[in-house]
């Protein structure tokens, strides 16, 4: 049986201008992963870019075609070959809005992989639309949104994306302004949507936010210091939104000793408080495990503890990457260090990436001398197998911890 066309009337973030904007971000980030030298958020502002201008090579044209086709589900309709076949921007805005009117049911979001290699979430459209209807009530008195976040991860999609277009507001990407300069020229009624990263340089700089501003920050713990800092500036209210790629929103917060509170849509399980529960749009509920150490503070209130141990198996054996960075931060010639797993299938090991103190005059030699210094202080398969120098470690536009090539 055929299915009925869907009407995307009833959907406003599903338009032609909002459609290129949500392709520019996600071929803006796979362009910096497969070939840097080629990234021009500038040419991407271009309506009707032709993809071939971008000189990616044949794989890599591919490669991001096929990142296209699965997050906007291309595959469930048979539009992901026109990916190819048409090569322009403003052809694969029709085509991701064609499908749309197909089927509208799912949408996929990859992880940033700060805890491994990243992962597909799907997400049905018809529960991110209940939550952004939350959102949307909260945030209903807001004029404007000043966005900082790309719109191909969860969180911006559903507050950069979604939520702009459901409330029927004007949306900026200030992500080419210096953080101090968005928030100094925000005016009365203005969202920021966030994150603590940014928030910790805007406020570096003294100055003032225009009245009735409003920040909202997800994607990592918010730090007292930030929160107080923001307050300082005049933000009239500050919102913390917790939640995961996997999860999309769970709870939110209005400062920064407050509990979380869960989303309306979420309960907990009784007799199993590490889990929530979701109605879905058919079927039984969706249990999901929280993803970090939380303590209940009430039937709906809770606190985050931090992370679960993050162990991962190296040879068979649970090991665990943070304790292994702390090690590598104990060695003179290593001001900060991130340990992550690399690899899959059944052979999984370890690398590391280490910033260098003042003290190291070596830096070719650090990563022999590291693995020299590990040996008498680590078990065989907890000794990372390559160990990367640098200056920074690496993270996301979001600030969330990156991968890197060993």
């Amino acid at each position: 049986m055929t299915q009925d066309p869907v009407d995307l009337a009833c959907k406003p973030w599903w338009t032609q201008d909002r459609v290129r904007l949500l392709l520019a971000d996600l071929i803006q980030a796979e362009l910096a992963r497969l070939q840097p030298l080629t990234a021009d958020a500038v040419a991407l502002s271009a309506s009707d870019l032709d993809l071939d201008a971008l000189g990616l090579s044949s794989l890599a044209f591919i490669d991001l075609a096929t990142t296209v086709a699965v997050q906007f589900r291309l595959d469930e309709t048979g539009h992901d070959s026109m990916l190819m076949e048409r090569r322009r921007l403003a052809d694969w805005v029709k085509t991701v809005l064609a499908s749309r009117r197909t089927c509208d049911e799912t949408i996929g979001f990859l992880t940033s992989g700060s805890t491994g290699q990243p992962k597909l979430c799907l997400h049905a459209l018809a529960l991110l639309e209940q939550e952004i209807e939350f959102f949307a009530g909260l945030f209903a008195d807001r004029r404007r949104i000043l966005r900082v976040v790309p719109c191909h991860h969860i969180y911006g999609f559903l507050f950069g994306w979604m939520l702009p277009a459901r409330l029927g507001i004007p949306v900026l990407d200030a992500r080419r302004i210096l953080p101090s300069a968005v928030l100094r020229q925000t005016c009365p009624g203005d969202l920021v949507v966030g994150y603590p990263a940014f928030f910790a340089l805007a406020s570096r700089i003294p100055l003032q936010v225009g009245e009735d501003v409003v920040a909202v920050t997800s994607t990592s713990p918010c730090p007292p210091e930030v929160w107080q800092a923001l307050a300082e500036l005049g933000c009239a209210r500050i919102i913390e939104v917790y939640g995961s790629s996997e999860t999309a929103g769970i709870g939110w917060r209005e400062g920064a000793d407050d509990p979380f509170c869960l989303l309306p849509h979420w309960t907990r399980v009784p007799g199993s408080p590490e889990h929530l529960q979701r109605p879905q749009t058919a079927g039984p509920p969706c249990f999901w495990p929280l993803p970090d150490r939380v303590l209940w503070t009430g039937e709906r209130q809770f606190q985050v503890l931090g992370r679960r141990d993050g162990a991962v198996q190296v040879a068979g054996i649970n090991v665990y990457p943070e304790r292994i960075a702390a090690c590598l931060r104990e060695h003179p010639e290593v001001a900060e260090a991130v340990v992550r797993p690399t690899g899959t299938g059944a052979d999984p090991q370890l690398k590391a990436f280490v910033v260098p103190t003042n003290a190291c005059q070596d830096l070719q030699g650090l990563p022999n001398r590291l693995h020299r210094w590990l040996t008498g202080r680590l078990l065989p398969h907890e000794r990372p197998r390559s160990i990367r120098v640098g200056f920074e470690i690496p993270r996301s536009e979001l600030g969330k911890l990156a991968d890197w090539e060993e």
